[in-house]
């Protein structure tokens, strides 16, 4: 029971820590060298990605869960949540106020009864290459983006989208292919 207790505070801290660095990656003003530190903090980050202030939630993994390919560019004020996998293709954009949420939890932490009918779950996010993300999109958790698709700015996606598209709305809804 006690070694039960001594690993709840090393994940308190560990958390904790990473809490701190997601701060210290809010006062870097540099858009290549915030890639460069979430590199070092344990995500995987391509060449020439530019990374502007944004917001880095749930981070008991700390920034594992961050997979951004070569040429990606994440505008300002986006939030991601690292709870779940969150992977963006090579030369894809992210637009400013983009929200990327990972998982869903309708109250586990606090023992919800809502979570009888809606089981927590974390199936991440995929972009893929050369997409460009409207400002205030909001991606939910178990959304893919095919390649060369376009999303609408103020749209909320979920589920699967189809490559070489351009998709707007709320819920995200198929407009054309390009």
């Amino acid at each position: 029971m006690a070694g039960a207790g001594v690993d709840q505070m090393a994940g308190t801290i560990k958390h904790g820590v990473f809490v701190l660095l997601e701060m210290l990656l809010r006062l870097c003003v540099a858009p290549r060298l915030r890639s460069n530190l979430l590199r070092l903090f344990g995500a995987k980050v391509g060449k020439n990605v530019r990374v502007y202030e944004c917001r880095f939630i749930n981070l008991e993994n700390g920034f594992k869960n961050l997979h951004l390919a070569d040429d990606v560019h994440v505008g300002a004020d986006c939030l991601f949540d690292l709870k779940g996998p969150v992977r963006i293709g090579r030369g894809t954009t992210l637009s400013p106020r983009v929200t990327i949420i990972s998982h869903s939890d309708p109250g586990s932490s606090h023992g919800s009864p809502i979570v009888a009918q809606y089981p927590c779950e974390a199936h991440g996010v995929t972009i893929g290459d050369f997409c460009w993300i409207g400002t205030s999109a909001t991606i939910l958790s178990g959304a893919i983006i095919g390649s060369g698709t376009v999303v609408g700015a103020a749209a909320l996606v979920r589920g699967d989208l189809q490559a070489n598209s351009l998709y707007v709305g709320v819920p995200a809804r198929r407009i054309k292919s390009i």
